[in-house]
């Protein structure tokens, strides 16, 4: 598939981690050479740091707490580290990718972690709001892009 960018940024929170390090690998074989943010409550919450370091790719971990990298949030790190970026991947919790569409401008493509109830577009449990009407994240998702997002 066409990339979009030069020097993407994978931002990463909890269980948004692991599709970002398979997202990492596929951008590495198109030759592009991702940033990453790894966003944590505490220290002993980090896991895939060292597996996205053996990739050769700069990381960054934050935690809120401060006992480990930048202390705050994915986007403490993003302004402390002057990460230049051109295009935004994103997974994680609903609050951080809210607050990541506020601090950036940039294009990207968010993954929702949205509870499911029935998992193929039943039952509307997951359902996000969009300039096109309502996205299923089951069903229509769970990556939707920047400009389509209606918070």
């Amino acid at each position: 598939p066409e990339v979009p960018c030069e020097k993407p940024l994978l931002i990463g929170g909890g269980v948004g981690i692991p599709p970002m390090f398979n997202l990492c690998k596929e951008l590495l074989k198109m030759g592009k050479k991702p940033t990453v943010i790894l966003g944590f409550n505490t220290k002993s919450e980090i896991f895939y740091d060292k597996a996205f370091e053996m990739l050769g790719v700069k990381v960054i971990i934050t935690t809120v707490d401060g006992s480990a990298g930048v202390k705050g949030f994915v986007t403490d790190a993003i302004k402390e580290n002057g990460v230049e970026f051109d295009y935004l991947y994103t997974c994680g919790p609903l609050p951080m990718l809210k607050a990541l569409y506020s601090a950036t401008e940039c294009d990207g493509e968010y993954s929702f972690e949205e509870r499911m109830g029935c998992g193929f577009g039943a039952c509307m449990g997951c359902t996000c709001k969009t300039k096109y009407g309502n996205k299923r994240i089951c069903k229509d998702g769970p990556v939707l892009k920047r400009d389509e997002i209606v918070w």
